[in-house]
């Protein structure tokens, strides 16, 4: 059963260890039917290779606000009016901080503050140290995301990669596949 067929879904990826669980999301989404972009900050560069990402999603990844690969040289808007869900998996706190302020400094962050908002729902996966996840601007930042209409999945908790142990680990590719299938329903 494809239950995403037909879906075009913009795979955001922010840095942060918890990269190399998009490469598992990226393959379960496009087996289920969907068309998958992958958009990666720098930051996310550091952790798994747009080369990767291409790989496994067959399509060109993209980066940079300024890739002259696009026709008008308006990705942040191309990219938002062709999908049907933007998630972003994993969302960093500089990133969610970054949403809050309306702050628009890469191609991820200006094609999520270009998105048209009553079409295209925004999930945000979280991933940070359990100190990070805990901290009170973060924990601000996401009541106001919330109440702005964006959608979470997760953190879980358990062994992070720092060695410690509490919330904030990424979400298990799974939750994040049914999070999606069931804000497309």
């Amino acid at each position: 059963m494809n239950e995403l067929a037909g879906k075009h879904i913009l795979l955001g990826l922010t840095g942060g260890i918890a990269c190399y669980k998009a490469a598992e999301l990226c393959r379960a989404l496009i087996k289920q039917g969907a068309t998958v972009q992958v958009v990666m900050t720098q930051a996310a560069a550091q952790f798994i290779t747009p080369v990767t990402m291409q790989a496994l999603s067959q399509r060109p990844v993209y980066d940079s606000q300024w890739d002259s690969r696009a026709d008008n040289n308006m990705l942040h808007i191309t990219l938002s009016r062709a999908a049907d869900a933007c998630l972003i998996a994993p969302a960093s706190a500089d990133f969610m901080a970054k949403l809050v302020q309306g702050r628009a400094d890469d191609l991820l962050s200006l094609l999520c503050l270009a998105r048209p908002l009553a079409r295209l729902p925004l999930l945000l996966a979280p991933a940070m140290n359990r100190e990070m996840w805990a901290h009170p601007a973060t924990q601000r930042n996401i009541a106001t995301l919330k109440a702005d209409g964006v959608s979470f999945v997760g953190p879980d908790e358990g062994a992070m990669a720092c060695g410690e142990f509490g919330p904030g680990r990424l979400a298990e590719p799974e939750e994040i596949f049914a999070a999606i299938v069931a804000m497309l329903e």
